[in-house]
């Protein structure tokens, strides 16, 4: 038995009309101008993922491959492979596996070791009867060797397929993968950051595997005799097996801190949850662009940077270049809230769209206004960058360093609990001496009060979200969630304010006045205002969570 412990990046795309033989030139060079020690060799893989019609393996949380392997210098040879429960955090993948050499692509699992399935409870007979072909990968893959401060990496850059036999449909495979074959993990974040400094590539959440498995639930979808039952449990296999990469909804993101019992703990586990999050979402966005992933992206920084800000004592003075690198891309991207206020504004299906219709010179204002904005493939390089995937990789090696913070470790329940209460009545008591001095009458000062509030509010929402789930035992979770809502429901308030608001701004420089548009919007924005008046004074009246 092995345990992988490897960092994925999936090569940007657009290097794809670059040959095979470019990339791995490109590599070898970089190794070379490094002055790094390494052997190199090319091999030609095909890979059989199997599985039960009923996906026992997968219930057992296995994953079952057999492997076909072909070398310039060797015959065709064989591997069957299990994988066990493994973790991936931030791009870094580890998962215990069993690997036995077997002469054809028919697979034998009374090979592996009897205690896999004795500890797994799963009946190797009967699974050897009903086992069968789920999907394939085939791909060329290059490999490298290589010795690095007292440590040997395998570097694999693999460029081919994943398909399922009978389905037109494939996905590409397109990837650089970093082994530790002996060494210390720090040795792979070092080959990572020479790699970045040449190689548009970011961290890659999904395994082949998981990969294979969303194409076979697709595949099972458009059959007319599959089992909704079984189809589900293929989409729960691609899920489980790496991360799900379904966009998260629209509301700030909350940290799970269950089992969490000390702040060291509080800080790592909200930094792999938000890193997690993040590189989910940049995956949802390449995939298919959209103004509301991206804002999710920025809201996710934005949590790991108040992280940063609530644990500051705790940590040592060199995280602060990483909250500052924060800072620098949520300043980046802090242009897609008006950009969504804009798209709300121009909206076929949206309110407004209808009252301003009729108005030619505002619409042409606002569809200029939307175009000086980064364009998708703007962003996009942004997420390839070496930039914003160094600061990935930094907040990574937090995850793998136990002396992150300066407290010790043996924080009890108690402080924790202590520490966060601490934390959330300060952030209480800044945002309600920031909104006592907006004017309660609907006025114009009062509007731009509440805007300018918009990111204080944000960061005692953040606040919520790193510890309120710590007093889920404490007080009934309605309580919380009734507490956050009316807080988050300001938060809608001045977001719908801040899209009227570009649109007054709009209408103020047209060449010919809009003065029924104007009087219309007046009105709007001052029943805005008296509403969030009434919002604040509801969730100032709630007694906070913490404090039962």
């Amino acid at each position: 038995m092995a345990t992988e412990i490897e960092l994925k990046y999936l090569l940007c795309e657009t290097n794809n009309t670059n040959s095979k033989a470019d990339i791995t030139t490109e590599i070898t060079n970089i190794l070379l101008s490094e002055q790094l020690s390494f052997s190199q060799q090319q091999k030609q893989l095909a890979n059989y993922y199997l599985d039960t019609p009923n996906l026992e393996l997968r219930h057992l949380d296995m994953g079952l491959r057999v492997r076909g392997i072909k070398t310039p210098e060797a015959p065709l040879q064989f591997e069957q492979t299990i994988k066990t429960a493994g973790q991936v955090v931030g791009g870094l993948h580890k998962r215990p596996e069993y690997n036995v050499d077997i002469s054809s692509k028919h697979v034998d699992l009374s090979l592996f070791p009897e205690n896999i399935w004795r500890d797994s409870g799963g009946d190797v007979d009967k699974l050897q009867q009903d086992i069968q072909s789920l999907f394939e990968t085939h791909f060329t893959r290059t490999t490298w060797l290589i010795e690095l401060a007292g440590s040997v990496i395998e570097l694999a850059f693999d460029e081919g397929s994943v398909s399922c036999e009978g389905y037109d449909k494939t996905l590409p495979i397109y990837e650089i993968e970093l082994e530790l074959v002996s060494g210390e993990q720090q040795a792979l974040f070092s080959l990572a950051k020479i790699l970045l400094a040449t190689l548009a590539m970011r961290p890659g959440q999904l395994s082949k595997a998981a990969r294979g498995y969303t194409l076979a639930a697709q595949f099972n979808a458009s059959k007319d005799n599959i089992s909704k039952e079984n189809n589900l449990k293929l989409t729960k296999k691609a899920i489980n097996e790496n991360i799900d990469t379904t966009p998260v909804e629209l509301q700030l993101e909350v940290i799970p801190m269950r089992g969490v019992t000390s702040i060291s703990q509080a800080f790592q586990h909200g930094v792999s949850h938000s890193l997690t999050s993040l590189q989910r979402n940049v995956e949802c966005y390449i995939s298919e662009p959209k103004v509301s992933t991206l804002i999710k992206i920025a809201e996710l920084l934005a949590l790991l940077r108040q992280g940063f800000w609530l644990f500051e004592q705790e940590l040592s003075v060199d995280y602060i270049e990483i909250r500052k690198e924060l800072s620098y891309f949520i300043r980046v991207i802090n242009w897609a809230d008006n950009a969504e206020h804009l798209q709300e504004l121009m909206s076929k299906s949206g309110g407004y769209r209808k009252k301003i219709a009729h108005s030619d010179e505002l619409i042409t204002k606002l569809q200029l206004e939307k175009s000086r904005y980064p364009d998708t493939a703007q962003i996009i390089a942004l997420f390839y960058s070496e930039r914003f995937n160094l600061l990935q990789l930094s907040l990574l090696n937090i995850l793998l360093n136990n002396e992150s913070l300066v407290s010790l470790h043996t924080s009890n329940d108690s402080s924790l609990l202590n520490f966060a209460q601490q934390k959330l009545t300060y952030s209480l008591q800044t945002i309600k001496t920031e909104m006592s001095l907006v004017p309660i009458e609907p006025t114009t000062e009062a509007c731009q009060s509440y805007m300018s509030l918009h990111g204080i509010l944000i960061r005692s929402l953040l606040a919520g979200s790193w510890f309120s789930t710590l007093f889920d035992g404490e007080v009934s979770r309605e309580k919380m969630q009734s507490y956050r809502r009316a807080w988050l429901d300001i938060k809608q308030g001045i977001s719908e304010l801040q899209t009227l608001y570009i649109l007054k701004q709009q209408l103020a420089v047209l060449s010919h006045p809009e003065e029924k548009l104007e009087k219309w919007l007046d009105s709007k924005i001052e029943n805005l205002l008296l509403a969030l008046t009434h919002s604040r004074d509801n969730a100032e009246s709630i007694k906070p969570y913490w404090q039962f």
